[in-house]
């Protein structure tokens, strides 16, 4: 007969004996796209922004750009959509700040007048969106499906698993002499 710590297999602690933690930060990373859990695409985003902080030359300028502004739109668009309560200039204002943060915290290279401009009509459109809301009806039953629905969401993914795997393939599998 089996004892109970059989059955459950190792704890979760042990977990990490095996897999290197960057590892399993990713791995969880990638649930959260892969499951559109939007409104942990903050952490998604600030996790990739710090990496990507240390090692700018993972991801080209626009990729880094598409990333992360990507991910904190739809971040921003799902508290707009969801009820009147989140979409309060108090909650999405630092969004947008982040968003903004994003095109300039790039040092040494040049802002891309296309992305400047994609950032400030978006935040355009979520202030249209939070001070009136027969506009933000109007906007989530026409707009949103066909700008923002799967094709975007794909777009998001397939860039996620690009991230993900090119740090992936700068994290050095240990040998046995480093086990």
């Amino acid at each position: 007969m089996q004892t109970l710590r059989e059955e459950q297999g190792l704890p979760l602690s042990s977990l990490r004996l095996f897999v290197p933690p960057l590892r399993l930060v990713c791995a969880a990373l990638w649930q959260v796209i892969e499951r559109r859990d939007i409104m942990d695409y903050g952490l998604l985003e600030e996790f990739a922004t710090t990496v990507l902080e240390i090692v700018p030359e993972l991801m080209s300028y626009r990729e880094r750009v598409q990333l992360l502004m990507g991910l904190r739109a739809r971040l921003v668009l799902e508290l707009c959509r969801c009820d009147d309560e989140l979409c309060r200039p108090d909650t999405v204002q630092p969004h947008l700040n982040r968003m903004r943060s994003c095109i300039s915290n790039h040092k040494g290279e040049v802002s891309d007048p296309n992305v400047e401009a994609s950032e400030a009509n978006f935040t355009k459109l979520i202030e249209t969106l939070m001070e009136e809301p027969k506009e933000r009806e109007l906007f989530f039953q026409n707009v949103f499906p066909e700008e923002f629905g799967p094709k975007y969401d794909s777009t998001l993914q397939i860039l996620v698993w690009e991230f993900l795997s090119r740090l992936e393939k700068l994290l050095p599998a240990p040998n046995i002499k480093q086990l």
